[in-house]
């Protein structure tokens, strides 16, 4: 799997807040500028759980773009400049 991506399928909700905390302090020193934390859609509690922790952390997010130009709901680009 990709450094710059963390896969949050299969994650229960208690687990989501660690899983993204260690993901983005292992890439704290990487030098990426970019990094994507696919949550799936599901029920949309995995997706809430993300954006809130990094609304707190103060991360700028987005919908990940598919070839069309529609947003990919399922995965967020983190910012990580």
């Amino acid at each position: 799997m990709a450094k710059d991506l963390l896969d949050l399928h299969g994650f229960k909700s208690d687990q989501v807040e660690d899983a993204i905390d260690a993901f983005l302090m292992k890439l704290s020193n990487s030098g990426l500028k970019r990094a994507r934390i696919m949550t799936g859609k599901g029920t949309g509690t995995v997706q809430s759980i993300t954006t809130k922790y990094l609304k707190l952390a103060g991360y700028h997010y987005a919908f990940e773009k598919l070839p069309n130009g529609k947003n990919n709901e399922g995965c967020l680009v983190i910012f990580l400049e």
